[in-house]
């Protein structure tokens, strides 16, 4: 059984709620309409003791110390520079076990956005993967994907299902200069399903 899943997102409806900016015999570029009001500092250690951390991990980027860390790219979650506006936010929060007018501001809002009667707040993007992996997929199922992030792959393989990654563009290619690596390649998707057997095809958004 083949089972879409995933979002398809349009790049420019994310460029119209940024600026754009024009400097000289440039051409015009979008820019971030915001300062951050809350820095963090952070630490550059010596080479050496980079060196000394990395080979004390064994090369294992899960077990260095933060404190040795200058540029963060392994973690992915949670550490955006927060508003001012989210800031206020967090002072104001209803933290009622039933009834919170937080919850009940969420739900009004997804109902404008999306049109949902209903929604299942998760805390993680993870969690989220495993509970619609053991809801909508079955043994033997064809997952398609952009590409796969490590945990979904791992939900996959433990429901015995399989994948197939369906990108636009080469995603280990490291001079690409395109604004989005992550576009669906809707050719090769059809083709794909031409060669499926249709009697096994559904579709889930």
């Amino acid at each position: 059984m083949l089972k879409v899943m995933g979002f398809f997102v349009n790049m420019k409806k994310i460029y119209k709620w940024m600026g754009k900016m024009k400097f000289y015999k440039i051409t015009e570029m979008p820019i971030e309409m915001h300062r951050a009001r809350i820095v963090q500092n952070i630490n550059c250690s010596d080479i050496e003791e980079r060196y000394n951390a990395l080979s004390c991990a064994k090369n294992n980027m899960f077990m260095l110390q933060n404190k040795d860390i200058f540029l963060d790219m392994l973690t992915d979650s949670g550490v955006n520079a927060m508003s001012d506006e989210m800031s206020a936010s967090m002072m104001r929060a209803d933290d009622s076990y039933a009834g919170s007018s937080t919850f009940t501001r969420l739900k009004t809002k997804i109902k404008e956005l999306f049109g949902m009667d209903y929604f299942f707040p998760i805390h993680q993007g993870r969690a989220c993967e495993n509970i619609i992996v053991e809801h909508f997929v079955k043994h033997g199922d064809i997952i398609p994907m952009n590409y796969y992030f490590d945990s979904i792959k791992e939900h996959l393989h433990r429901k015995q299902a399989n994948y197939v990654v369906f990108s636009s563009v080469n995603n280990n290619e490291e001079n690409y200069n395109g604004l989005f690596k992550g576009n669906f390649n809707i050719l090769e998707f059809q083709n794909f399903i031409r060669k499926t057997n249709t009697k096994k095809y559904h579709s889930s958004g």
